[in-house]
């Protein structure tokens, strides 16, 4: 912590001693130590620095603002803030496709990072101090800046709705069809298939038994980088956004046996499961979820059988423990099986598939 905190000084004065801000010069520095091996254990040391001096930040930044110069441009406040927000979450979002990540998930996340930042109130800040530009310029920026962090709640509440708003009615960007005709071009020879959503950890080992056991499937993956490490694997993957109706539709939805979800985001598999349904309402759904709270959800719905990861990892490892303890195999598959219908009378009550 003693090795940090000196770093973080030195790279102050130094930045000082140059005729630049301080505080940029511990941001930098900051920022250096932030990719370090040592991260983790830095940012519980000087969490409580980190606690103080940010209230001491938003402080100065508060003392800098001008009220008067404020109340006597209110459209300038109010035009600055109309072209900070939107045009960030524009930049975002064609960043995010640039990495070929899908439209609807850039959108989603191109509105989630809207607001300004701390970075910027650093700069502002500091031009401010330095007299770089007029302050009558700078004020109404900043007052700007700090009323879209102050709508950072609603955006980050409500990302999902405008992006599928946006994705709706084409904004900027337009869907990606091409990926769907590609999927429906490569999968017209699939009839009785599993498609599996999300190649993750999960979601390739699912493929990796089923392609052993001769089942035939797909996976549908947004991550290009994802589907990449799926295809090196030998994995049949397809690049497309499993959340759009018409990119499961083009990988054979209307012929599939049934559909596996291995989503680490309930939401996102919830959304993706309520569209199945209103499609195929008999179609069996398998999803992989974390929290009792999704698994309540989804259990909530016809046809879906739910695979809660921190039960079955609890079964699992009760079931190594016990054998380790030199307990018979037939001891431990009725004390597991004992578990299972105590835990599946308690706390689902009518359903029997964990």
């Amino acid at each position: 912590m003693l090795v940090s905190l000196c770093v973080v000084v030195a790279a102050a004065a130094a930045a000082h001693a140059v005729g630049v801000s301080a505080a940029l010069g511990a941001f930098l520095a900051g920022m250096v130590l932030g990719e370090s091996d040592f991260r983790h254990h830095m940012e519980s040391h000087l969490r409580p620095f980190r606690d103080v001096l940010s209230g001491v930040f938003f402080v100065t930044i508060g003392l800098q603002l001008d009220a008067a110069q404020i109340l006597s441009a209110p459209l300038a406040v109010l035009a600055w803030l109309v072209v900070l927000v939107p045009v960030k979450i524009l930049l975002n979002t064609l960043a995010l496709r640039a990495t070929r990540l899908s439209a609807l998930d850039a959108w989603r996340t191109g509105i989630a990072l809207g607001h300004g930042g701390e970075f910027a109130l650093l700069l502002l800040g500091t031009v401010l101090q330095q007299h770089l530009i007029p302050a009558t310029v700078v004020q109404p920026m900043l007052v700007a800046l700090v009323l879209s962090m102050a709508l950072a709640p609603l955006l980050i509440r409500h990302h999902d709705v405008l992006a599928r708003f946006l994705s709706r009615t084409g904004g900027v960007i337009q869907p990606p069809q091409a990926e769907e005709v590609e999927i429906a071009a490569q999968t017209t020879r699939y009839r009785d298939h599993v498609i599996v959503c999300g190649a993750g950890e999960l979601g390739l080992t699912v493929s990796e038994i089923l392609r052993h056991a001769g089942v035939a499937h797909l996976l549908l993956e947004a991550d290009a980088q994802k589907v990449e490490a799926a295809r090196a694997a030998g994995a049949p993957v397809f690049h497309g956004d499993a959340s759009r109706p018409d990119t499961l539709l083009a990988a054979g939805l209307t012929h599939a046996h049934l559909v596996v979800l291995t989503f680490a985001h309930a939401q996102q598999a919830l959304r993706i499961a309520q569209a199945i349904a209103e499609r195929r309402p008999a179609l069996t759904l398998w999803v992989s979820c974390r929290s009792t709270t999704a698994a309540d959800a989804f259990r909530a719905m016809p046809n879906v059988r739910v695979y809660q990861q921190s039960f079955a990892a609890a079964i699992g490892l009760a079931e190594q423990v016990m054998s380790t303890l030199g307990m018979s195999t037939e001891l431990i598959e009725g004390h597991i099986s004992a578990m299972r219908r105590r835990l599946d009378s308690s706390r689902f009550p009518g359903n029997s598939s964990s």
